[in-house]
């Protein structure tokens, strides 16, 4: 805990730390009530609100500031000492967290859910300044959550880790290191080359490049992004391996997705799930109506694309998934009317086809996501629209400065390999702890002291950090 401590104040100073401080006790005070009051509904609502008004605060001050009133110097002079704070680090990772360990602990009080002991001061403490998670990730649970499990598939929720008696202990050193090593290679080599090279100067400058230019950018961004998430997502699996704490996967390859809502069971799948549990079922789910189950996916979808960012190009990121799951829907509604079969059977059957109607699901998938990513990349709607623009008009009198298909071959090359890739990593996961430690344990040292010595100059941004 004083480590995790430690580092959110070498991050963010003194605001950072004080501000989690506060947060953490305020939340630890709300859970007492919750378990003692005989209205504890009262104080859920209460300690959701302050975790909302407080994200509010720190992360969308400024959108709201410029949006209510560009030229009232009144609201200016009293904003802008916000904009003047750090943002908080980890701000929305542990704001998640507690909301999760409030309504877990208000679902025990209803007997709703078998939960575990409520976390002490120090517990709390420790479960929202947990290093490895704070800046960027995976979503912990204090509670075991359905779909959300560690590399061996495993429940994982911290309280039962953190309150153990036992001794700590390494958990499956040789899977760790196999993590590590793994991550710096995505995060390094891969996520730095292709962002330098593809991505970084095409979104610049996108009317300077030719169509095909544009559309190896885009293609290149989603592979930067998973490289980079995944990747830092790996490092921290594997960090909270080494220190005896299993934390969740948050990634199962998602560029295999064979459908848009395939794709959110495999991507970032501690947030997929929050939303899931916090925002899609409280809405209502799935109980209701087909119309309002589209109108609740569509709510959840947008308030996830406003939490990665207080800009209007986040939220149509949002929107444009959460219509893409509509239509998923819609088409299966479809399907079931025409040819007389129940929801269940309806239900992705173009990748249940054969092995063409797979791998042209996937392919769709992967388009669609794709184009949803510009938006997600672009700093602006216009430079968005700028992009798109260009990419469909600049194939004429606009010459090619690299060479596109030599970065389609490499990707094509690397879609066909990564099924293979992906069984034999996850073949190698599940016997690394068989085999005799030396046999693994030291090829992997010397492993990551090789991608160490041979990686790029400078240390390579998360980019999910910023969000």
């Amino acid at each position: 805990m004083c480590t995790s401590y430690l580092i959110v104040y070498l991050c963010g100073r003194l605001p950072a730390l004080a501000t989690l401080l506060i947060y953490t006790f305020i939340i630890y005070v709300i859970s007492a009530c919750i378990n003692r009051s005989k209205k504890p509904r009262i104080w859920l609502i209460s300690g959701i609100t302050i975790t909302i008004l407080q994200l509010i605060l720190w992360k969308y001050s400024d959108f709201f500031s410029a949006q209510i009133n560009e030229n009232s110097d009144w609201f200016r002079s009293n904003t802008d000492w916000i904009a003047n704070v750090i943002l908080p680090l980890g701000l929305s990772y542990y704001s998640f967290q507690a909301i999760s360990y409030l309504v877990s602990l208000y679902q025990l009080r209803n007997g709703r859910q078998i939960a575990g002991q409520p976390l002490s001061l120090s517990a709390l403490a420790l479960h929202l300044a947990f290093f490895p998670t704070i800046t960027a990730g995976p979503i912990a649970r204090a509670y075991d959550a359905r779909g959300l499990t560690d590399i061996s598939g495993q429940p994982c929720g911290m309280a039962a880790q953190i309150q153990a008696v036992e001794r700590r202990r390494i958990l499956a050193p040789a899977v760790a290191l196999c993590l590590i090593a793994m991550a710096l290679t995505k995060n390094w080599w891969f996520s730095g080359w292709i962002g330098d090279n593809w991505v970084d100067p095409v979104f610049a400058n996108p009317m300077q490049y030719q169509s095909l230019e544009i559309l190896a950018a885009i293609y290149g961004y989603t592979l930067q992004l998973f490289f980079n998430f995944s990747g830092y997502s790996d490092l921290m699996v594997g960090m909270g391996l080494l220190l005896g704490f299993r934390l969740p996967l948050n990634f199962r390859s998602p560029l295999l997705a064979c459908n848009i809502r395939d794709f959110w069971k495999r991507w970032h799948i501690s947030l997929s799930t929050w939303i899931r549990d916090y925002i899609f079922i409280p809405l209502g789910g799935s109980r209701s109506s087909f119309i309002r189950t589209q109108l609740n996916l569509l709510i959840a979808m947008a308030l996830s694309g406003i939490w990665h960012g207080n800009g209007w190009p986040f939220l149509i990121w949002g929107l444009l998934h959460g219509a893409g799951m509509i239509f998923l829907n819609l088409s299966d509604w479809l399907y079931s009317r025409l040819r007389h079969c129940s929801a269940e059977q309806a239900r992705d059957s173009l990748s249940k086809s054969g092995r063409v109607g797979k791998i042209l699901s996937i392919i769709i998938t992967v388009h669609f996501v794709c184009f949803c990513f510009v938006f997600f990349r672009a700093p602006t709607l216009n430079d968005a629209l700028m992009l798109l623009h260009a990419l469909f008009c600049n194939y004429i009198n606009v010459p090619l400065s690299t060479n596109p298909f030599y970065f389609f071959s490499l990707l094509l090359l690397a879609w066909i390999a990564y099924p293979l890739l992906t069984r034999l990593t996850k073949q190698l996961f599940q016997r690394a702890e068989s085999l005799p430690r030396y046999s693994l344990i030291v090829p992997l040292l010397l492993l990551l002291v090789l991608i160490l010595i041979c990686a790029p100059a400078g240390i390579p941004g998360f980019i999910y950090a910023n969000f």
